[in-house]
């Protein structure tokens, strides 16, 4: 076919990406992708997600192409897609931001007096700062910004030119360090 492509005849349209019609494939995108994006932007709140689920859901449209009904209409099935996709990312972020939730507030409680050292010590600032004090540079820094200076993650990640998984694991090392030099006395 040519450079361009008429995708008013939604049957028509629809075969020509079955069959592996690049303009036709074109076509829609160009159609349909600002519109898409809007609507997952509306659910989302984030326009740079939004256009990332918009391309995953064309690289699938054009993936599972020989999929499509030719009798249904093209211009709902992307936009139930992309809601349906734009629903999923909102469960996977409530799902990472409860995970971190919990994760932190695991790693508060392990740090607190009651959890880092055993039922016959209490813990007080003369044991704990000087172990933190002994921690290798970037770890120490990482407990004191999450600590002291009430830090998340990611502002240490980012202030550390580090992951936040690096950050993450950089505290659960040292809690663990923490739990027995303070354990040890």
């Amino acid at each position: 076919m040519g450079d361009s492509f008429d995708i008013s005849d939604n049957r028509r349209t629809v075969l020509a990406l079955k069959s592996g019609d690049e303009a036709a494939f074109k076509a829609v995108y160009t159609a349909w992708s600002t519109a898409l994006c809007r609507y997952a932007d509306t659910i989302l709140h984030n326009e740079t997600d939004a256009r990332e689920l918009v391309q995953e859901l064309f690289v699938s449209l054009w993936l599972h192409r020989r999929r499509l009904d030719e009798t249904k209409s093209l211009r709902n099935y992307l936009l139930r897609a992309i809601h349906n996709n734009a629903l999923r990312e909102c469960q996977r972020r409530e799902i990472r931001r409860r995970r971190e939730e919990l994760f932190q507030n695991e790693q508060k409680r392990q740090l607190q007096p009651e959890s880092a050292v055993d039922e016959r010590n209490a813990c007080s600032e003369e044991l704990l700062l000087p172990a933190i004090a002994r921690l290798p540079r970037q770890s120490r820094r990482v407990v004191e910004m999450n600590y002291l200076e009430q830090k998340k993650h990611a502002v240490i990640a980012s202030e550390l030119s580090i992951s936040r998984r690096t950050v993450e694991t950089i505290l659960y090392k040292a809690l663990r360090r923490l739990r027995g030099e303070i354990k040890k006395k």
